[in-house]
């Protein structure tokens, strides 16, 4: 079921859902570097930069993602 948005549309409920509820930021985890399928279940970090995440960090292999909703 990959590349077919339903990520992405997952995430966006995410975020609305977390503005709903008064939260300042929602932070994601993704690889730095596609390791396989199950590895990378959280999705490419390209996917978070198209819906306004940001990175702030790196570490252990990962970004930290972060995108404001305040």
């Amino acid at each position: 079921m990959q590349r077919k948005g339903i990520a992405t549309r997952l995430l966006e409920r995410v975020c609305e859902d977390a503005k709903a509820e008064e939260f300042d930021c929602v932070e994601s985890y993704p690889k730095k570097e596609f390791i396989n399928v199950a590895r990378n279940f959280m999705g490419p970090a390209k996917m978070y930069e198209k819906l306004g995440f940001s990175v702030v960090d790196e570490m252990n292999g990962e970004f930290v993602m972060r995108k404001w909703l305040k």
